[in-house]
């Protein structure tokens, strides 16, 4: 008579030890990339900038003196007048848009740098770890039920 639970459970010892071989293949291969981006890539040079010299000018400007102006003085008091201001038509989208408002434009972070997610070689290394461990506990409670 032949032990069916023995093969299932060869079959997802395989597939385990596949998937984290996947996974060290992977880190391998990021670590790798890391290492080349930072270490062995060629840096770029630095961009030459030109200085610009100022000569200064040996001619001499006349300037004119201010003539007085007559202001002119207000014989009336002035009136209050109502001013209308133009609004913008509603969108389809239901937002009105307010006149003088740009729009949000992207800052980059650097020159050729790519900005920093928080999201490292460390914590990546950890995060298979809780995997590989989550896999073997999912084993452990399945193989666990079973009489």
């Amino acid at each position: 008579m032949e032990n069916r639970e023995g093969a299932q459970n060869r079959t997802f010892i395989i597939v385990a030890i596949g998937l984290a071989a996947l996974l060290i293949v992977g880190l391998v291969s990021i670590g790798g990339l890391i290492a080349y981006t930072r270490f062995l890539a060629p840096s770029p040079t630095p961009p030459v900038v030109a200085e610009a010299t100022a000569t200064p000018e040996a001619s001499v400007t006349a300037t004119l003196s201010p003539t007085p102006v007559a202001t002119p003085t207000a014989t009336k008091a002035p009136t209050a007048t109502r001013v209308v201001e133009a609004t913008a038509s509603p969108t389809p989208g239901g937002e009105t848009p307010t006149p003088g408002e740009a729009s949000p434009t992207a800052t980059p972070a650097g020159e050729d740098e790519i900005p920093d997610t928080g999201f490292g070689p460390l914590e990546a290394v950890v995060g298979g770890i809780v995997l590989l461990l989550l896999v073997l506990f999912a084993r452990r409670l399945r193989l666990s039920g079973r009489t």
